[in-house]
């Protein structure tokens, strides 16, 4: 990770979402991955959340000089939004959200879907026909 950040936020859809902030004196980046599913975050270079996420948006906590953060991330209107939240008890302490410029409509994003997941299966029978064919 570079401790460097010009962009509060950015986004594409091959790397992700990511999120830089800081707490206290600390940097935070929140990643969220386009294809792996993957969110972490990281508190000055260290990775502190490293797990799969499969929803819309998602909530983790991070301590930061003793206090308990919760960050909420992800997309929203139909992934034409990016967002994060960060809370510290009540106290909302950090937040942004950036609309993205190449969002989808639902349209676009069902096709995507669907070609994606025919893409899927039509490499799964190509490969069982080649690898597993007797």
């Amino acid at each position: 990770m570079t401790t460097q950040y010009n962009n509060p936020v950015s986004f594409s859809y091959r790397d992700g979402l990511f999120m830089p902030f800081m707490y206290k004196g600390h940097q935070v980046v929140v990643h969220n991955a386009s294809w792996s599913f993957k969110e972490k975050v990281w508190v000055d270079d260290e990775l502190v959340i490293n797990q799969n996420g499969f929803a819309m948006s998602s909530t983790h906590e991070i301590v930061v000089e003793g206090d308990t953060l919760a960050l909420t991330f992800g997309s929203r209107n139909k992934l034409k939004e990016v967002f994060l939240e960060v809370r510290c008890g009540e106290k909302v302490v950090y937040e942004v959200s950036e609309a993205l410029s190449n969002g989808m409509n639902a349209r676009e994003l069902t096709a995507v879907m669907i070609g994606s997941g025919v893409a899927g299966l039509v490499v799964g029978y190509l490969a069982a026909s080649f690898f597993g064919g007797a």
